[in-house]
């Protein structure tokens, strides 16, 4: 069956409620009705579209009551992908010179969608913004121009857009806002701009105190900038934030301790991290300090310990190739060490936390359902 038939079947529906609608004491309209309905309905069956749409459009002049019918039809040919004929269903709509005034704002987001739909962003921002001026507080027009000028990566049109939802949904508003901030700081991070580029950051933090990613930007001007110490304070903050996005970190904060020749101070750290959270990442992390510190035996020592208690592919491809490092390891070895690496490449990455969107490199922005900030560190051994 063709997709198109699917739109057959709201118009009928629309045309039998609009029928019970109309009251007995106008049997003539209800016939003319009738008869322009069917006549639509057979250009449908008959695959006559376009003649189809000029009676349904032609019919809403007659009678308005018909106008949800017409708008279920725009829906689905814009869920097929058949464009075209959604905007010339809105655009015959919003021609006609009868239109109450009270559809025009829904038939305005409905072209606007359609717009949206064939990659005409410039119309459809025009749309959204005419909406807005005939109805300041629609939620509606001021979400689709934000997803606008997120797609076109306007960040300042889009912070000024989200401003104005956010006192009516903090919770949701607030991150948007936030990494939309955190864009401009990165921007200014390339330019050079520290100044603005900090000043970027702590506006995202101003809307969303959760933030890991200002934070990470503040601390790693800090680290970039030899302030090693404020550096280590504002990465081990993002524990309060986020623990479990400490592992987005770890290589900067071992830097930075290592710049202070702070081992010992690092490995206390360290330790006391991972009894709070339990996080299998960092065993080889742990393992690896040990190791720069006290030697590879003192590694091997703990590593052997923690398998026992959490066992981990990441703490087993450590310990093996600990032990095989220094002897005349065999291809047994070198084999197991590869097999075991392709296993733990397979079962550790990033998870989104909305779709559940499994990626081995971390996005700020899920590629899947666009959340942002919702692609958190994901050790899926853990969860078998």
């Amino acid at each position: 069956m063709p997709a198109w038939t699917l739109a057959v079947v709201p118009v009928a529906i629309g045309f039998l409620w609009l029928l019970f609608r109309t009251k007995q004491s106008h049997k003539k309209q209800q016939s003319t009705l009738s008869s322009e309905y069917f006549k639509g309905l057979n250009y449908l069956l008959n695959d006559e579209q376009g003649k189809a749409l000029d009676v349904f459009v032609k019919l809403v002049e007659s009678n308005w009551d018909t106008i949800d019918t017409h708008f279920t039809l725009g829906k689905i040919y814009r869920k097929n992908g058949e464009m075209d004929k959604a905007i010339k269903i809105h655009q015959g709509l919003i021609a006609r010179p009868s239109l109450p005034e009270h559809y025009r704002s829904k038939i305005l987001l409905e072209l606007g969608y359609d717009y949206l739909g064939a990659g005409w962003f410039d119309r459809a921002e025009g749309l959204f913004k005419e909406v807005l001026i005939q109805d300041e507080k629609s939620k509606e027009a001021r979400h689709n121009l934000i997803l606008i000028y997120q797609q076109e990566k306007d960040w300042f049109k889009a912070i000024d857009i989200a401003v104005d939802l956010f006192s009516e949904n903090q919770a949701v508003v607030g991150p948007m806002i936030a990494h939309y901030y955190c864009e401009l700081a990165d921007i200014s991070r390339t330019k050079g701009d520290i100044s603005q580029l900090e000043n970027h950051a702590r506006k995202a933090l101003h809307y969303d105190a959760s933030c890991v990613r200002a934070t990470i930007l503040l601390a790693d001007q800090m680290k970039d900038s030899g302030e090693d110490r404020k550096a280590i304070k504002i990465y081990e903050d993002i524990e309060k934030q986020d623990a479990e996005s400490m592992i987005l970190v770890i290589d900067s904060l071992l830097g930075c301790y290592e710049n202070l020749s702070s081992q010992d101070k690092l490995y206390e750290y360290l330790v006391a991290l991972q009894d709070r959270h339990e996080n299998l990442f960092l065993q080889n992390v742990i393992a690896s300090v040990l190791e720069r510190s006290e030697g590879k035996q003192s590694a091997i020592d703990y590593l052997s310990d923690k398998i026992k208690h959490q066992p981990s592919l990441a703490g087993l491809q450590k310990l093996v190739s600990y032990k095989a490092r220094g002897i005349d390891a065999d291809e047994v070895f070198d084999d197991l060490i590869a097999a075991i690496s392709v296993m733990q490449k397979d079962s550790m990455g990033y998870r989104c936390q909305k779709c559940g969107f499994n990626t081995n490199t971390h996005y700020w922005l899920c590629p899947s359902c666009n959340h942002w900030g919702s692609v958190k560190p994901s050790v899926i051994e853990s969860e078998q």
